[in-house]
């Protein structure tokens, strides 16, 4: 296969990302349909890039022969369905994050893509940008120390619709938004062995935990912590902290204050170390497109027959650690996995 024909399963903000992503690699990819039950977001999708074929039901795509692949863009709790009856018609599968709403739909799954034989990625897309893979490479080098923490506190409104903010459907922040957290934990640090949360619902109208503390303990002795709320009103903003912290030294997400070597490269940015008695390490890396090389990544699986870098099993390991911060909140209980 040269090129890889897709049809995106729903086009609310991150199909669009899909739908720019593949486009910035037209020698493989054609974005041929766009799926959306919402007619305004379907006249959107031909209005901007000029898809003509468009559908309010993914059964009237997957039955076509003309289509290799699809992007999984619909609410978690629909992965699963969508999954298995595009495996069932042999498409070959990137499927967003969270992978699904329990272990037993994630094995579903599973056995569906590989009875299939269709390849499938899920969507963890800070495995292809430079900023976190250089945050991985600083902690594994143990230029901190080990083991480490690392700290991750902020509040916001958090997700667009509704949907992400219920047990069943979305999970709320800990799961949809801290699945990201928990897959960087689990190549960076290994194993998980347990976790323990503490958790609130400030706006009423939710379900889903959308404020709390949870950490996990990994095998090795490192510590994700995370102190997270998706519970503000639109347009109030907080405070965030995002470091990490060893015996020697603490990792900051931001340029030194001093000390940078004057540069040409636009694209060249910094971490930095801070050590004993104040000295500023840069830690230098390049930004890159990473939504374009993770969707480089799916495509390149598909034509070269090869596995991508996120696979399902990456998928089910970061879910479980994710409905175990759930388990958590709901029992008071430390988990252990």
């Amino acid at each position: 296969m040269e090129k890889v024909r897709l049809a995106i399963i729903g086009f609310g903000s991150i199909g669009e990302v899909h739908v720019r992503s593949y486009l910035k690699h037209s020698e493989k990819a054609e974005v041929t349909a766009i799926v959306d039950p919402l007619e305004e977001r379907r006249k959107l999708a031909t209005e901007k890039f000029g898809i003509k074929e468009t559908a309010s039901d993914y059964n009237q795509i997957l039955q076509r022969a003309d289509i290799d692949a699809i992007s999984v863009c619909v609410p978690t709790f629909l992965h699963k369905d969508l999954v298995v009856e595009a495996a069932k018609n042999g498409k070959h599968i990137f499927c967003e994050k969270p992978m699904a709403m329990t272990m037993e739909e994630a094995y579903e799954m599973e056995r569906a893509c590989v009875k299939a034989g269709v390849k499938f990625q899920i969507g963890f897309v800070r495995r292809y940008d430079n900023q976190w893979l250089k945050f991985k490479e600083t902690v594994v080098s143990g230029k901190l120390g080990r083991p480490v923490v690392w700290r991750s506190a902020g509040g916001s409104h958090g997700a667009p619709s509704p949907w992400f903010f219920q047990r069943e459907k979305g999970g709320g922040p800990f799961l949809d938004g801290a699945v990201h957290n928990y897959d960087f934990g689990n190549i960076t640090f290994g194993k998980a062995k347990c976790v323990t949360a503490r958790g609130t619902v400030i706006q009423k109208d939710r379900d889903g935990i959308d404020t709390g503390i949870a950490e996990v303990l990994y095998e090795s002795g490192d510590r994700l912590q995370l102190m997270w709320s998706w519970g503000l009103k639109k347009g109030i903003r907080a405070g965030s902290l995002h470091d990490c912290l060893g015996e020697e030294g603490a990792l900051l997400f931001n340029a030194p204050t001093k000390g940078v070597p004057p540069s040409e490269n636009e694209h060249l940015q910094y971490l930095t170390i801070v050590r004993e008695g104040g000295l500023e390490e840069p830690v230098p890396f390049e930004r890159n497109d990473m939504f374009g090389d993770q969707m480089g990544d799916f495509l390149d699986s598909i034509i070269q027959n090869k596995e991508p870098k996120v696979t399902i099993k990456d998928g089910q390991e970061s879910l479980r650690v994710g409905l175990a911060v759930l388990e958590s909140f709901e029992t008071g209980k430390t988990i252990y996995l």
